[in-house]
């Protein structure tokens, strides 16, 4: 459940292929799933978690004024 302290990021991650090996982008852009997190770690924390590869980036988006 929400927080009004969370803080939506965006993890950028590295996915896998069916063996479990990791597959880069021929292109070099990484897929990414926006998280609600208290911070940044927690942010990291929870995309490993939902994606199930590794985390390479996570950045804070900011809401607009």
């Amino acid at each position: 459940m929400p927080n009004a302290s969370d803080r939506n990021y965006r993890c950028y991650y590295t996915p896998k292929d069916a063996q479990g090996h990791l597959t880069p982008s021929d292109t070099g852009a990484l897929p990414f799933v926006q998280v609600l997190a208290a911070s940044a770690e927690h942010a990291f924390i929870n995309a490993h978690h939902v994606t199930g590869c590794p985390v390479s980036e996570v950045v804070r988006i900011e809401q607009a004024a």
